[in-house]
């Protein structure tokens, strides 16, 4: 056996769907070459993948999208260690889907599968690359220490609470982050001229617009704020739904993209185009560089809830971020 696919039947793409056969189509698609397992729940993934690991497989397939890949990774290296990480093909199954993308793997989850499959039956060996990851280290107010690897952190401000609104969709898309930037932009224009109307609008932009109250370091300098309407960091350049581009400042030698301060709801939206383009944010406030080491200390009622890779954490009292280990990602070409 080489191949263990993981299904997760509550990413967006199985979801809407409705793939019922998922299960049944994957497996005849890998037929002799592997092993499908359907996971409902990250409880369930450790079972599964020390049962494909006792199986000898080469690759692990993710079945959903960045967030299944996520758990799959961080379970992966609760088993093997950081230098005992297999090659991770995601499939497309999610709502953004940056980590395939980064790698240059296009196409939809039966495309992305079949292509791998068949280099495979042919002899040819996947081709893998290794991006860089995010260490992210703490501890959670009950005293509980907090370790995973990511690629992607929405801490507060902004991007956190951005990512709130984003999943209370039913089926969030591309056109959703459209939709979500769309109203913020109204809701603050009529707030700022105090109008009686577009009130949905307004509670909207009010609450993406919510600093987080935190005591935040990059890499040794305390920053002179303490409300943050941005604070996030990246391993590398990411597409968001190929609407937004961000983190262009992560670089190849494991120097990530810090984005902390107090930047305004103004500052924010007038870098929509930037965002776009994969600019940098002009903002007197924000500090946005390159760097190894962020720590963010919780103040007030407000614990963090970040987002990593589309996933929530709840009840972190202080979060460190520094560069993780190299993770191997399979890219299919066209």
């Amino acid at each position: 056996m080489r191949v263990g696919i993981l299904l997760n039947p509550n990413s967006r793409k199985n979801r809407r769907e409705a793939r019922s056969g998922r299960k049944e189509t994957l497996a005849a698609q890998v037929g002799a070459l592997g092993e499908v397992i359907e996971t409902h729940h990250p409880d369930e993934l450790p079972a599964a993948i020390e049962r494909l690991l006792s199986q000898g497989v080469e690759y692990l397939v993710c079945d959903g999208g960045d967030g299944a890949l996520h758990w799959t990774l961080n379970l992966l290296r609760e088993l093997r260690g950081d230098r005992g990480l297999i090659p991770l093909l995601p499939t497309s199954g999610g709502t953004i889907d940056f980590v395939a993308h980064k790698v240059g793997s296009f196409g939809n989850q039966d495309t992305i599968l079949d292509a791998f499959l068949t280099n495979i039956r042919r002899g040819r060996a996947p081709q893998v690359v290794e991006i860089d990851s995010l260490r992210l280290t703490g501890e959670t107010a009950a005293g509980a220490p907090f370790d995973r690897l990511g690629f992607a952190l929405a801490a507060g401000g902004a991007g956190q609470r951005f990512f709130d609104q984003y999943y209370a969709v039913e089926d969030p898309r591309a056109a959703t982050i459209v939709t979500i930037v769309g109203r913020t932009v109204l809701g603050h224009a009529a707030q700022l001229l105090k109008l009686g109307v577009l009130k949905r609008y307004q509670e909207h932009a009010r609450a993406l617009f919510e600093p987080t109250e935190a005591r935040v370091t990059l890499d040794g300098e305390e920053l002179p704020t303490t409300r943050h309407g941005a604070l996030h960091a990246g391993a590398f350049d990411i597409s968001l739904g190929g609407v937004f581009r961000v983190f262009p400042l992560a670089a190849p030698d494991g120097r990530l993209h810090f984005q902390a301060g107090a930047i305004s709801p103004r500052e924010m939206i007038r870098a929509i185009p930037a965002l776009v383009r994969g600019g940098a944010i002009q903002s007197e406030q924000l500090r946005e560089r390159s760097g190894t080491e962020m720590i963010i200390e919780a103040l007030g009622d407000e614990l963090l809830a970040p987002i990593i890779d589309g996933e929530q954490f709840q009840g972190l009292k202080r979060l460190t971020v520094t560069p993780g280990p190299r993770v191997p990602i399979v890219r299919v070409s066209r």
